[in-house]
């Protein structure tokens, strides 16, 4: 047997709903599933500013774009994708829609198909998308938005220290002390960890799409007890306007066996989504970038490794400048209170034409100067009006306390070992015969659908392979 036969790429594509495919056969093309192992091992670069949460780029129907990643997202079910990416002539699914629930109530989005979608080294071949023709994102270039049921037949690596993720096939997530369950919903499709805030042990959703670092909502008593008085109002855009939400500091926050903090923390409206559906907290993309982490949806783990990236991570407003995107320019919409933009003569209902110099419209929704590391200036130029400097301040920080995530001293948690290794192990089950192939492909895919698609497979080569077996196949 040759075990030092070099990894070659593998080009598989498998049914991804074979129970769809079959009943939809003559009204549609079937959905597939392509894999490029040794592609799969590449990195994809984290793109745009770090308060921009998890955007990375993707093809769609062989035109170019960035996707996010929203675990939180009410469109659960199928990949959120710009109508200018699929459009009405690739096919709709018998008219059928989707629901989601947001701030404005429930939004309807039609069903699609996309001839293709490439992230990394899989590609999804006439899979079912919603598609929407309002923005995904404030950073305009956002045209897909990838939820928590895409995400159940991947595991997506995420290495804040050297901005860039991944997505492989499966998994191999340790199951130690560096692990946290995370719990599938089966009605929302929603990642539920376990978390500690104040001393309370609360199920907290886990939301990669919000850029704030802890969500709470008022109804649970208690919750905030130990929380700093609050600071200032905190305004957020939601699908039925500007929605108002108080703003506190916590001193620590606990997921798993990890600890976190300090952390910002804002608070739901009462009847706000999370107070709907009865979660009384959400963790946001601003806390997990505390540490390196991978989400293994499919095998409901979740592991922090990495060194500790407060100090050149946070997700603390430094200018204090709430705003939305207004033509040309950005609206600003609120002043928080007894921030730096507080002690300038800008004000609600100023429209912001330039940063840095830069005209809004050049910066093409990254508008990452607005709020700048703390001690450096930002340049705010107001429309037909003066350019104002605004020195930035983590004024929202707790004086003199440290992040304890990593304690001085505390060694690093190494990245696990196990990720890629069933990857790499799919990559060697190509064009192999007889004994070789049947060892290398007796690994079993974790992922969801194509795990038993490809198990029978296997079963059927190592059956070709060796037919006086009397037990042929993998368990």
């Amino acid at each position: 047997m040759n075990r030092k036969r070099p990894l070659v790429i593998a080009s598989l594509y498998l049914f991804m709903s074979p129970h769809i495919a079959n009943a939809q056969a003559q009204a549609q093309p079937e959905a597939r599933f392509g894999f490029n192992a040794t592609k799969a091992m590449e990195w994809l670069p984290l793109s745009g500013d770090e308060a921009d949460g998890i955007t990375f780029p993707v093809t769609v129907n062989g035109q170019a774009t960035y996707a996010d990643i929203d675990t939180g997202s009410t469109v659960s079910d199928v990949a959120l994708i710009s109508s200018r990416l699929v459009p009405v002539a690739d096919g709709t699914e018998d008219g059928k829609t989707i629901s989601a629930n947001g701030y404005g109530g429930v939004s309807h989005y039609p069903i699609r198909r996309a001839d293709s979608l490439v992230i990394g080294g899989i590609t999804l071949l006439n899979q079912p998308v919603a598609v929407t023709d309002q923005p995904l994102s404030l950073d305009k270039r956002v045209g897909v938005t990838i939820g928590i049921k895409m995400l159940m037949g991947l595991t997506l690596q995420v290495d804040w220290e050297n901005r860039r993720a991944r997505f492989l096939l499966g998994g191999d997530l340790p199951k130690d002390a560096d692990t946290v369950t995370v719990a599938i919903e089966t009605r929302t499709h929603l990642p539920i960890v376990d978390a500690e805030l104040c001393g309370i042990r609360v199920q907290a959703l886990l939301d990669t799409g919000a850029n704030g670092d802890v969500h709470l909502v008022p109804e649970r008593e208690g919750l905030w007890e130990c929380a700093a008085p609050v600071r200032s109002n905190i305004r957020g855009i939601g699908a039925g306007g500007p929605v108002i939400s108080e703003l506190v500091s916590l001193p620590t926050v606990r997921i798993g066996k990890r600890v976190m903090g300090p952390a910002t923390a804002s608070i739901d409206p009462e009847g706000g989504p999370l107070s709907n559906r009865g979660i009384p907290a959400s963790v946001g993309t601003g806390l997990l970038r505390r540490s390196n982490f991978v989400l293994d949806a499919g095998n409901s783990a979740l592991a922090f490794y990495g060194s500790d990236r407060t100090a050149r991570v946070t997700d603390r407003p430094r200018i204090g400048i709430q705003y939305r995107p207004d033509g040309k320019g950005l609206l600003i919409t609120h002043i928080m209170k007894a921030s730096p933009a507080s002690q300038t003569i800008l004000k609600p209902g100023d429209r912001i034409c330039s940063l840095n110099g830069r005209t809004i419209e050049a910066l093409a929704g990254k508008y990452g100067d607005i709020s700048p590391p703390a001690g450096k200036i930002a340049r705010v130029g107001i429309c037909a009006g003066p350019t104002v400097s605004i020195l930035a301040s983590d004024y929202l920080a707790f004086p003199g306390v440290l992040d304890i995530a990593f304690p001085a001293g505390t060694p690093a948690v190494p990245e696990p070992a196990g990720v890629g290794r069933v990857t790499e192990a799919f990559s060697r089950c190509v064009n192999l015969s007889g004994e070789e192939m049947a060892e290398a492909c007796s690994i079993v895919l974790n992922a969801p659908r194509i795990a038993n698609f490809w198990k029978e497979t296997a079963r059927k080569r190592q059956a070709t392979a060796f037919p006086n077996a009397a037990t042929p196949g993998i368990p």
